[in-house]
C-alpha cells in the first residue's frame, strides 16, 4: 500500500499486523476479539505511538505479552488504523489477513489489509477489503490519502485466498 512506506521507529523495533476498520470499535471490543483470535496469548490496549504509558502489567520480556493500539487513518473509506505488535516474526501478511477476515465477519465492517499480489510483488498498490468477511481484491493508486477530495479505495472484484489457521499464539499451522 502506497501509504505504508514510512514506517515508524515503533513499528520498526516490533512485528506488526496492520489494517483499517470501516468503524469505530473500542478497544476492549479489540482487546476481547484478539484475545479470543489468539487465547495462548495476553492480549493489551496501549496507545504507544500517541505516548501513553505502558499498561502496569504488560512484561516486555514475556513473548506471550502482545499490544494493540488503534489510530486515525488516512484512508477515506478506513479511518481507523488498527495496529497489532509482537506478534510471531513470521507469516506477518497471512496473519493479517486471517484476523482481519474474522474482524470483519464478527463486527459486520469493512476491513482492508495492505496485500502482496502474488503476480505483481512489487506493485505496492494492492489491498484486500473485507465485507463481512467475504475477501476483495482492491486497489489503492488512485487515492490521494489525506486529500479531502481523495477517490476511494476501488474494489477490483472478489478474490479468493488460500485456507490458513493459526494456532494459540499466532504462528501458522502448516499441514
Amino acid at each position: 500500500m502506497a501509504f505504508l512506506v514510512g514506517r515508524t521507529f515503533t513499528q520498526l523495533l516490533f512485528n506488526v499486523e496492520e489494517m483499517y476498520l470501516s468503524e469505530s470499535l473500542s478497544a476492549a471490543q479489540i482487546q476481547q476479539f484478539l484475545q479470543a483470535a489468539l487465547p495462548g496469548l495476553t492480549v493489551f490496549p496501549w496507545s504507544a505511538l500517541l505516548g501513553a504509558e505502558q499498561p502496569m502489567e504488560f512484561d516486555s520480556a514475556n513473548p506471550a505479552h502482545i499490544f494493540f493500539e488503534v489510530t486515525a487513518s488516512e484512508v477515506p473509506q478506513f479511518p481507523h488504523h488498527l495496529a497489532i505488535y509482537r506478534t510471531p516474526s513470521t507469516d506477518e501478511e497471512a496473519r493479517a489477513l486471517w484476523l482481519a477476515q474474522a474482524l470483519s465477519r464478527q463486527h459486520c465492517l469493512n476491513v482492508l489489509v495492505p496485500f502482496t499480489h502474488p503476480e505483481k510483488p512489487q506493485d505496492p498498490f494492492y489491498d484486500i477489503v473485507f465485507r463481512q468477511g467475504v475477501s476483495y481484491l482492491a486497489d489503492d493508486r488512485e487515492t490521494a490519502f489525506g486529500e479531502p477530495d481523495a477517490k476511494p479505495v476501488r474494489l477490483l472484484g472478489p478474490h479468493a485466498l488460500p485456507r490458513v489457521d493459526f494456532d494459540l499464539f499466532g504462528r501458522l499451522i502448516i499441514d
